[in-house]
């Protein structure tokens, strides 16, 4: 018999069992085929499945949009042009991301350089000056923060 217990395609494609079982659940992977006594049967091309899984999560793609391009496959239609979008939208989301890390690392550089007054003691409502005298902003994210 070519298909595998759970314990062997974990080993060849480097993905643990209870993973694979969460993929399964998800509708990532197909639903195995049982023994009598219910243990799992994976067919081998399950392993290339998961290799393909890993790799789309390299490129920073989410399990959702992974399972968007594998039902297109499924379907025996070509994904190429979905994942191109996938990965345009993807793209943009981490330069805006890239953005507000810089706007961040500005605003520390900026606080960690006016420091704390010498022999500062916290009372009332001040806590700490490098933290409160740092204005309410909006990021580019839409999100206030401190």
């Amino acid at each position: 018999m070519s298909d595998r217990f759970i314990g062997t395609i974990a080993v060849q494609s480097g993905v643990p069992i209870k993973t694979i079982r969460y993929y399964e659940e998800v509708g990532l992977l197909p639903r195995p085929a049982r023994t009598a006594a219910r243990y799992r049967v994976y067919p081998p091309a399950v392993v290339e499945r998961l290799h393909f899984i890993k790799k789309a999560q390299s490129l920073g793609l989410r399990l959702t949009d992974i399972k968007e391009i594998l039902d297109l496959a499924d379907r025996g239609r070509c994904p190429c042009g979905h994942v191109q979008h996938l990965l345009k939208l993807r793209l943009q989301e981490l330069n805006r991301k890239i953005a507000d890390l810089h706007l961040i690392q500005r605003r520390i550089a900026r606080a960690t350089r006016s420091g704390c007054p010498p022999r500062f003691r916290p009372h009332g409502r001040a806590v700490c000056p490098t933290i409160d005298r740092q204005p309410l902003r909006r990021e580019s994210t839409g999100r206030a923060t401190a």
